[in-house]
C-alpha cells in the first residue's frame, strides 16, 4: 500500500469523482482509475461504486478515508519536526478546548508559547467536548483541554489539570435553601446538550437516582449563556471559580446561590491527546508551559477564569 494510492482514494472521496479527481491531481483519469483498482486487489475488497454520477466509498472505503486522513495529517507533522532538525522554525500547533477550560493557565501558556516560538501557527479553537475527540483521532487537533465531571471514558491519553468547586444558582428567591428534588420541575439553563451523560445536569441528578429536569434552555455559546444567566430566572450550575464576577449580583438579590444538603461534583480539566509518542515539538513544549501554568493556579481557582464583563 502506497501513500499516493491513500491519497489518491481521498481525492476521489473529497471531489466526488474519478474525472474531477484526476484533474484536481493533475493525473489522468486512466492513471487514477488504475492507482485505484491497484489498491483494491491488494486490500482484497472493492474500496468504490463506480457509476455515470461518479463514484461513491463503500463501507470499507469510509474506513480508509477516515484512517488516511489521520496518516495524512501524521504525515505533515513528521514534516514539521523534520524541519526543526534542519533549524527550520516553523510548524503549526492546534488545540481544542471546552468553554469552562479556558482559564488563565491556558492563557499564559498559549501567550508564553507564542513569545518563544513567533513562527509557529497557533490556532486555540472552543469546541464541543465530542468535537475535541473526533480532531484527535482525526488528526486535526494537537491537544485537547476538556471539561467534564468524573474521568474521561475514552480510548485517547489523558491526564487530569485543574479540578474546580461547583455550585446551583437562580434567580432571586425568599429562601436559598432548596434541595434537588424541589428543582426537578424548574427551567434550568445548560451549555451541555440533554443526552450528554457527563453533563452536570445529567451527572448530579443520576448520582442521587433522580430523574433530570426537562424544562431545559439550552446555549451552546457561552457568550450567550452568560447575558441569558442574568435575564432568565432559571437554575444554572457554575463553577465556583466564576462567583467574583455575579457577586454584585448575589448582593442585590438579583441572583441567589443556592444552598443544598447534597455535595456538588466538581469539573475537572484534563489535557488530552491521541498518543504520547506523536506529539509534536511544539505540543511537547506548549504542555510543558500549560502544566507549570496549571501548578501556578491550582489552589486560586476562584481568579483563575477568564474574567467576563457583564451587560448590566
Amino acid at each position: 500500500m502506497k501513500f499516493n494510492q491513500l491519497k489518491a482514494l481521498l481525492a476521489i472521496a473529497d471531489a466526488g469523482s474519478i474525472h474531477e479527481a484526476a484533474r484536481l491531481l493533475h493525473l489522468t483519469q486512466s492513471a487514477l482509475s488504475k492507482s485505484i483498482k491497484e489498491l483494491e486487489r491488494e486490500v482484497g475488497t472493492e474500496l468504490l461504486v463506480r457509476s455515470a454520477k461518479g463514484a461513491t466509498l463503500t463501507e470499507c472505503g469510509l474506513m480508509m478515508i477516515r484512517r488516511s486522513r489521520s496518516i495524512e495529517k501524521e504525515m505533515g507533522r513528521m514534516w514539521e519536526e523534520i524541519g526543526s532538525y534542519r533549524g527550520e522554525v516553523g510548524g503549526r500547533l492546534t488545540i481544542g478546548h471546552t468553554g469552562p477550560a479556558a482559564t488563565l493557565a491556558l492563557a499564559e501558556a498559549v501567550a508564553e508559547f507564542v513569545r518563544k516560538r513567533p513562527m509557529v501557527k497557533v490556532s486555540v479553537l472552543e469546541m464541543r467536548g465530542g468535537q475535541i475527540a473526533e480532531g484527535l483521532r482525526n488528526g486535526t487537533l494537537d491537544l485537547g483541554l476538556v471539561s467534564q465531571y468524573g474521568e474521561p471514558d475514552t480510548d485517547l491519553c489523558w491526564r487530569k489539570m485543574l479540578s474546580h468547586e461547583t455550585m446551583l444558582v437562580s434567580g432571586p428567591r425568599e429562601t436559598p435553601e432548596t434541595t434537588l428534588e424541589a428543582l426537578i420541575d424548574e427551567p434550568w439553563l445548560t451549555l451541555d446538550p440533554e443526552d450528554d451523560a457527563e453533563s452536570c445536569i445529567s451527572t448530579l441528578f443520576a448520582h442521587y437516582g433522580l430523574t433530570p429536569p426537562s424544562r431545559i434552555v439550552r446555549s451552546s455559546s457561552v457568550t450567550l449563556y452568560i447575558q441569558l444567566a442574568v435575564r432568565i430566572n432559571a437554575v444554572m450550575h457554575w463553577m465556583d471559580a466564576v462567583r467574583p464576577s455575579f457577586e454584585r449580583y448575589f448582593e442585590q438579590g438579583s441572583m441567589t446561590r443556592l444552598v443544598l444538603p447534597h455535595d456538588m461534583p466538581k469539573l475537572n480539566v484534563f489535557l488530552q491527546y491521541r498518543d504520547q509518542d506523536l506529539l509534536t515539538a511544539s505540543a511537547v513544549e506548549f504542555v510543558d508551559l500549560y502544566e507549570r501554568g496549571c501548578a501556578r493556579w491550582s489552589g486560586r481557582t476562584a481568579e483563575s477564569f477568564l474574567k467576563v464583563e457583564m451587560a448590566s
